[in-house]
């Protein structure tokens, strides 16, 4: 007589599957906030950033203290962020246990690669407008010459 073990259901692959799968979700969906249309068009914003510097410079030239800063409204989207982010924790803990418990591996391999993508994704999505940022301002400083006449 052949002992043979019936597979047991994928239970924690398939809920961190549907973690992972709502982590990238949320983190996709963020970034195209990010990019959506702003009231304001590109050039007026860094022409904006570019006489807040001339100012700011003229102010500490005169000895001039600056000025208190306007609150800023609530936002919540790093609340998201951070659930989401949770969430993909989450997808690749229960993708973990899925494969202690020998269940089968497709979706527990699946859920911790869904959960490690959305902090990949975080991370280098934000590392890129980081550096965006940097070479937009060094090029305005760069500029700063002509801006101040």
């Amino acid at each position: 007589m052949q002992q043979t073990t019936l597979p047991q259901p994928a239970k924690f692959g398939l809920l961190g599957f549907m973690f992972g799968v709502a982590s990238i979700v949320v983190i996709l969906i963020q970034f195209s906030v990010l990019f959506e249309p702003q009231e304001k068009s590109a050039g007026s914003t860094i022409g904006e950033i570019a006489a807040e510097i001339r100012l700011s410079a003229a102010r500490a030239l005169s000895g001039e203290p600056a000025p208190e800063p306007e609150p800023l409204p609530q936002d919540y989207t790093w609340m998201i962020t951070i659930a989401a982010l949770c969430a993909g924790g989450v997808a690749v803990v229960l993708g973990g246990i899925g494969l202690y418990r020998n269940e089968p591996h497709r979706l527990s391999y699946l859920a911790m690669s869904f959960g490690i993508s959305a902090f990949v994704m975080q991370f280098v999505f934000w590392l890129a407008l980081l550096i965006c940022g940097v070479v937009l301002l060094v090029s305005i400083i760069g500029n700063l010459d002509s801006i101040l006449e």
